[in-house]
C-alpha cells in the first residue's frame, strides 16, 4: 500500500516539475515575443540574431515538457498556448 502512494506522490512531482519547467521557457518565449513586438527591426525567424534562437530554443523546451505532461490538463494547456503564441507571432510579428 505504501509503495504505490509513494509510486503515485512521485508521478504527481514528475508531473508538477514537467509542467513548472515547461512554464518558465513559455515565459522566457512570451518575454521574447514581446521584445520583438516592440522593436520590429527583427522577427521570429531571423536566425541570424540570438535572440530567435533563445525564443525559438526556449519554445522547443517548453513544447518538449508539455509533450511530457499531455495527460495531465495543464500539460495540453501549455501545449495549446504554445503553439498558438507561435503561430502569432510567425504570422503578426513576423
Amino acid at each position: 500500500m505504501d509503495v504505490s502512494h509513494e509510486k503515485q506522490q512521485l508521478n504527481q512531482l514528475k508531473n508538477y516539475v514537467f509542467v513548472t519547467v515547461a512554464i518558465l521557457f513559455l515565459m522566457v518565449f512570451i518575454g521574447i515575443s514581446l521584445l520583438f513586438l516592440y522593436f520590429p527591426m527583427i522577427g521570429i525567424l531571423d536566425v541570424a540574431y540570438t535572440a530567435p534562437k533563445i525564443a525559438i530554443f526556449s519554445f522547443l523546451i517548453s513544447v518538449a515538457f508539455s509533450f511530457l505532461t499531455i495527460k495531465n490538463l495543464f500539460g495540453k494547456l501549455l501545449l495549446i498556448i504554445n503553439i498558438v503564441v507561435m503561430l502569432f507571432m510567425l504570422l503578426y510579428g513576423a
